[in-house]
């Protein structure tokens, strides 16, 4: 009886620093969604200061790095040097890493590793081959490790990861992988999160594929027999989930069945539904402007 007092007792000393925390982040993510990515910054480095919990400290940090990115995007689209966006997404990157050091949160390493992405980008591919185990190794952590399978973000980044490293002997590039992995993004998209990129992102890829609606619906079905017998990890198993729900699986976002359609016809209808998403969405960033005129413009060049 004494123990459970104790317990409540401490409880009720805890409440107020936990609702004050909650207040902490989502202060910081209601600037960084409405686009005030140096006001959160701000903010959070105020808020850091002020924190002597391992926990906050991770929770503050790894939201610095995922508004340091924004910045870096902001300033890429702005012209900015290689050197500054170096820069930028190297300290997006050292924030993440403090939040790792400090507590064991997956956003850190989904932050660390979408940032070094950013840095790569900007390198180029070729240049930055040595990054691209390290990211590998991030989601490693968060998906196999830490059981985290429903982070839009980490399944967006290892998509691009895989589209945009060369493939085998020189690295572990696979478009099929991309796809699958980009795939599971779509399926994880949070309802009050707008994330037409990702599928901008599929679209792009199924283009870039280009199998005819027969050859594709062997392949899916080959895909599904691989998901379903796989042992590996888990990680390496959503390499073949295009295939999770089979070749008859109709895509909410489509009126037919993958079977009953070609890669870019799917890419065309992933696009336009994009398009659509993004005009009945209440608020947009600078980013999803740039988001969307890049997604008219590849309709405009595939003829649409």
């Amino acid at each position: 009886m004494r123990n459970s007092i104790k317990i409540v007792f401490v409880l009720i000393l805890l409440t107020p620093f936990l609702f004050a925390n909650q207040a902490v982040y989502e202060k910081a993510d209601s600037l960084y969604w409405t686009d005030k990515y140096e006001e959160a910054v701000s903010y959070l480095k105020g808020e850091l200061s002020n924190t002597t919990d391992n926990k906050v400290k991770a929770e503050i940090l790894w939201r610095l790095g995922r508004a340091t990115l924004a910045i870096g995007d902001e300033l890429k689209d702005e012209g900015a040097s290689n050197e500054t966006l170096f820069a930028t997404f190297e300290e997006g990157q050292a924030f993440a890493e403090q939040s790792i050091e400090s507590f064991p949160l997956a956003m850190g390493h989904v932050y660390r590793a979408s940032n070094i992405g950013r840095w790569g980008e900007t390198k180029g591919p070729l240049n930055s081959l040595s990054k691209a185990k390290p990211m590998r190794d991030d989601f490693t952590v968060v998906i196999d490790q830490m059981r985290v399978t429903d982070n839009t973000i980490s399944w967006y980044v290892l998509g691009q990861l895989y589209y945009k490293l060369p493939g085998w002997p020189i690295s572990f590039g696979d478009l099929n992988t991309a796809i699958s992995y980009t795939r599971k993004a779509i399926d994880t998209i949070p309802s009050e999160n707008l994330y037409h990129g990702h599928f901008k992102a599929l679209a792009e890829m199924l283009y870039k594929r280009d199998y005819n609606a027969k050859k594709r619906s062997t392949f899916i079905a080959t895909q599904e027999k691989e998901w379903n017998k796989s042992k590996q990890s888990i990680l390496d198993q959503h390499a073949y989930y295009e295939g999770a729900k089979g070749s008859s699986a109709i895509p909410f976002y489509s009126p037919v069945a993958l079977d009953k359609m070609s890669d870019r016809q799917e890419a065309v209808m992933l696009l336009k539904y994009a398009q659509a998403k993004y005009n009945i969405w209440p608020f947009h960033s600078r980013a999803d402007i740039r988001t969307f005129d890049a997604i008219g413009d590849m309709l405009k060049q595939w003829g649409f």
